[in-house]
């Protein structure tokens, strides 16, 4: 028996609705990893300053603990010179104050206030230039990576160095200094769609360990945090040339990520890596002038002029500002 003939007056079946295509992936032409080391952090200033002069401003930045710091601000839309103004200002050891709660060594409310003035209200999502901050969580030990969400609170979290500050409570999870599992996040760059990359490495190893000398401290600086730990340090150490516990810490500190650091740079290694020679600058030191600290930042960037030139020439068909204005003259 043949099949019935359709009925003329029946609707035509429906084809099958089409899957919505995937979204592309974006990818970005340059990324900057920015990472941490307390106050070494503020080479990255220096290190910015000169990928400016060559016309290099990234599409896409990555950074951990100090370095998600510096990157927020620069990824927000702060000049270089904005920054410059709040490193000659700001005195770090103010920003935070000793603590008896148990939670850690020092309180940095101060901290989250000096940043909700800076950056309060911001989203990761929202900045001008894409921005991932590294945290790890305290309970798995694993990286989290951070690409959306209050600004604030992803540096809060990046910087909460262990047994130092508290924990940060970010989405139901328990998180701290980023730098004890990706320190120079060039892989969350990598994972963006970064084509070229350029790394800044704090803690390219480790010098010997050297008791600094007692300080005169400034009438200035008498009620500050670092005059307060260095007259308790005068009157409870017994052995002059034994460090104090927090000197041990962060000495601790910079081996375990520097130990770190070359692991992961070895399986994510960026196009320039600029290492700046800060390792003389403990990672909980308070007291260095960040001036001569952002100088070694510009020293360590400028040693890679001929491949920042390559980059801009890449990048834009130019060999950079510097170069330019250097053949104008």
């Amino acid at each position: 028996m043949s099949p019935a003939a359709p009925d003329a007056s029946s609707p035509e079946p429906k084809a099958p609705p089409e899957a919505p295509a995937a979204p592309p992936r974006r990818r970005y032409p340059f990324g900057v990893a920015l990472g941490g080391g307390g106050m070494k952090g503020w080479a990255h200033v220096g290190v910015l300053h000169v990928l400016e002069s060559f016309g290099l401003r990234p599409d896409v930045m990555a950074g951990s603990s100090s370095g998600a710091l510096a990157a927020a601000f620069y990824a927000a839309g702060h000049t270089l010179d904005d920054l410059q103004q709040l490193m000659e200002e700001h005195q770090t050891s103010a920003l935070f104050s000793i603590r008896f709660d148990g939670r850690g060594l020092l309180g940095n409310d101060d901290f989250r206030d000096y940043l909700q003035h800076h950056l309060g209200g911001l989203h990761l999502e929202e900045l001008p230039i894409p921005l991932s901050i590294i945290c790890t969580d305290l309970q798995s030990g694993r990286e989290v990576v951070l690409n959306r969400g209050p600004v604030v609170e992803a540096i809060m979290a990046s910087t909460a160095i262990p047994g130092v500050f508290a924990p940060a409570r970010l989405n139901d999870r328990l998180l701290i200094d980023g730098g004890l599992t990706n320190n120079v996040p060039v892989s969350a760059l990598v994972n963006r769609g970064a084509r070229y990359t350029l790394g800044v490495r704090l803690h390219e190893g480790v010098t010997a360990l050297a008791q600094p000398p007692q300080r005169r401290i400034p009438e200035g600086e008498q009620g500050t945090l670092s005059a307060w730990a260095e007259r308790l340090t005068r009157t409870l150490r017994k052995d002059p040339e034994m460090p104090s516990g927090l000197d041990v810490l962060g000495r601790a500190l910079d081996i375990v990520i520097a130990q770190l650091e070359g692991y992961r740079l070895q399986a994510y290694h960026p196009d320039i890596l600029i290492v700046p020679k800060v390792d003389h600058v403990g990672t909980l030191s308070m007291s260095e002038d960040p001036r001569a600290i952002y100088e070694l930042g510009i020293a360590a960037a400028e040693a890679h002029s001929e491949a920042l030139e390559r980059l801009a020439m890449l990048l834009h068909g130019t060999a950079g500002a510097a170069s330019t204005n250097a053949e104008a003259s």
